[in-house]
């Protein structure tokens, strides 16, 4: 008898677990549905439908709609202009890895938009974005370490390894 209800609750827990399991999915392909619809929004430049699909799946933690998101508010396409907006999305982005927002938040640093400029941090989100595969980024980096000292340089530099070594995959 004892067997019998183990094995009852066995087979209750099996099906609440799958049943369990078989939601999370549904919602992970529905996100996936909405943000792949919210990025050719976005590439067709209809930005209102953009925001309206990727700004959940970026307060999600979706890196790459975060991105986006940074980027329309940076230029105002689809929301009100609003660089201190595009720096949160754009940080949120580069901290998860994604190179394209690590160089665009060191833009922002290196030209004060949205945050004070910040040679330091522009340089070390330039050298993550390299590292990254940033091409682009290897040439901005030069282009910042003009304007600064060499101890401002080697800090950047600490910071960017301390960045990567805590990031590695």
């Amino acid at each position: 008898m004892n067997y019998k209800m183990n094995m009852k609750f066995f087979r209750a827990l099996l099906i609440a677990v799958s049943l369990l399991a078989a939601g999370c999915g549904d919602q992970s392909q529905k996100d996936a549905a909405n943000y792949q619809e919210g990025l050719d929004a976005f590439n067709q430049g209809n930005f209102a439908d953009a925001l309206k699909k990727l700004q959940p799946i970026a307060e999600k933690g979706n890196a790459e709609a975060q991105f986006r998101l940074g980027l329309m508010y940076r230029e105002g396409k689809g929301v009100a202009q609003n660089d201190k907006q595009g720096v949160a999305w754009l940080s949120k982005a580069a901290e998860q890895g994604q190179a394209e927002a690590q160089e665009n938040l060191a833009f922002g640093y290196a030209k004060g938009l949205g945050v004070e400029r910040d040679w330091v941090q522009a340089d070390k989100w330039f050298s993550i974005a390299a590292a990254s595969g940033k091409e682009t980024a290897i040439n901005n980096q030069k282009v910042v370490e003009v304007h600064m000292q060499p101890e401002d340089i080697a800090k950047a530099n600490t910071l960017a390894k301390e960045w990567l070594d805590k990031h590695k995959k």
